[in-house]
């Protein structure tokens, strides 16, 4: 996808664990889980580390997500 404003942009939005963390959920994501719980589960099997986090509920997910909304 060519993405001018993106490509050119003299930062990235977000540090190098948010994007492992974003790398992980579409990974999960992908294989075409969609609830929080599965979503959870899925990145405990990837052993994803994020926001202070190591082992994923749908709870702690839901505040995560919502953390990084309001983060920008």
């Amino acid at each position: 996808m060519y993405d001018l404003f993106n490509q050119t942009r003299p930062e990235q939005p977000y540090g190098p664990e948010v994007t492992a963390f974003a790398d992980a959920l579409e990974a999960v994501m992908a294989d075409g889980t969609h609830g929080l719980a599965e979503i959870a589960a899925g990145l405990n099997a990837r052993r994803v580390t994020a926001g202070g986090r190591s082992n994923w509920t749908a709870e702690t997910l839901g505040t995560y997500l919502a953390a990084l909304a309001n983060a920008r």
